[in-house]
């Protein structure tokens, strides 16, 4: 699936494939989410997300683009399998 994404995925949990939330949408644009990552983000999957930048804090984000995603609901975008 190739999902849309908008700017109503700000703050929705991204979660893999077991469910198990791994971040959270921080910023959407241009068709790419940008996620600031929890503990439980493998380095798996974050070696398959383009880091983005660094942000104010100190804290890194990743990019989320829309054909990386299985499906989007009210209120998580949930990953496909890499």
């Amino acid at each position: 699936m190739c999902a849309n994404l908008t700017v109503d995925e700000e703050g929705k949990r991204v979660v893999n494939t077991n469910g198990k939330e791994i971040g959270v949408i921080d910023e959407v644009g241009a068709g790419v989410a940008y996620v600031e990552p929890e503990a439980e983000m493998s380095d798996s999957i974050k070696s398959r997300l383009h880091r983005d930048r660094d942000v104010a804090d100190g804290t890194e984000r990743f990019q989320l683009d829309e054909d990386h995603i299985e499906a989007i609901t009210g209120d998580e975008v949930r990953l496909q399998r890499f």
